[in-house]
């Protein structure tokens, strides 16, 4: 049973450190020209809003699955059931609060794209 619970962490682990990855290397693609063309700073900052956006929603979700998977890891530990309910149940407020506020802040940053020049590639 240890030996699962140590798995599970490891693929979360994993998870986390495949989002990271593939979030730098969607930044790096953003920049490369396309066509033989460089990008637009318009175009650039709109694929790196998205590949951030990307990256936020699959780690907020991450961090669910962790949650859930130390709940049930601590589960069976006698004593501690109604700490572990109280503490699961902060951690998903407070990961709900932060999802708001980034969607909030993504909001923002494509209202601000929206309503600035063009610029465009020569």
């Amino acid at each position: 049973m240890a030996k699962a619970k140590t798995d599970s962490m490891m693929n979360l682990a994993q998870e986390w450190m495949d989002i990271q990855r593939n979030y730098l290397m969607s930044s790096m693609q953003a920049m490369q020209p396309k066509d033989g063309k460089a990008a637009s700073l318009n175009g650039v900052m709109h694929e790196e809003l998205e590949t951030t956006r990307e990256a936020v929603e699959r780690t907020l979700a991450l961090e669910e699955k962790a949650i859930d998977e130390m709940r049930r890891g601590t589960s069976e530990m006698p004593g501690v059931s109604g700490m572990v309910d109280m503490m699961s149940e902060a951690s998903r407020n407070a990961l709900k609060m932060r999802s708001q506020l980034w969607q909030a802040w993504f909001d923002q940053m494509e209202s601000a794209q929206k309503a600035a020049p063009s610029t465009s590639s020569k």
